[in-house]
């Protein structure tokens, strides 16, 4: 008749990991008596509504690492699951608005007229009129619909048709006066107005 060996007590184990060598069967750890990593599981509220997106997304990655581990925590599959669904539906809200608004609000080049138009709702409300020549790009005029006068749509316009002119490579040359008091008022603006 034959005995099964005994597991080795605690104290013999760093002596038979010095004797078996690294990869032999005394590193292997019975998985009902391993400990859970030393990360911590973070705290998910019960109102994902009221965390606000950047730190639902440092909560998503503090769980995700909690869930990395061989033998995650109860219930933090759940969690993480949770909060990327609320991630995920943020995101598309934020889309459907962002789609909403470009819809409300269009602002576009019309080479046939020499103009940059701004529309919202469907409606023209201003435009700047310009000449371009030479890769120059001169803002001669500013104008705005009488039913937004006061609006600032002015400098709406203006910055637009600026940053329109960098994304082509054009050099904006601001002959209007709402594009050369747009330009005081910010003159970070200045780096894209040619020298000369």
């Amino acid at each position: 008749m034959s005995v099964a060996p005994l597991p080795p007590s605690p104290d013999s184990l760093p002596a038979a990991r010095a004797a078996h060598g690294p990869s032999s069967d005394a590193d292997v750890v019975d998985p009902a008596t391993r400990e859970a990593p030393d990360a911590e599981t973070p705290e998910v509220p019960r109102d994902l509504s009221s965390v606000s997106t950047r730190e639902l997304r440092i909560l998503c990655n503090e769980l995700y690492r909690a869930l990395d581990a061989d033998f995650p925590p109860y219930g933090v599959l759940d969690d993480y699951e949770a909060v990327v669904e609320a991630i995920t539906d943020r995101e598309t809200r934020a889309s459907e608005r962002a789609e909403t608004e470009q819809l409300r609000e269009k602002f576009r080049d019309n080479p046939a007229a020499s103009r940059f138009e701004l529309f919202h709702d469907g409606v023209m409300v201003g435009y700047v009129k310009y000449d371009l020549r030479a890769g120059r790009l001169r803002l001669l005029q500013t104008v705005v619909g009488s039913d937004h006068d006061r609006s600032g749509l002015e400098a709406v316009l203006v910055r637009k048709a600026l940053l329109n002119a960098h994304r082509r490579r054009l050099a904006p040359v601001p002959y209007c006066e709402h594009a050369q008091a747009f330009l005081t008022e910010n003159p970070h603006f200045q780096a894209l107005i040619p020298v000369g």
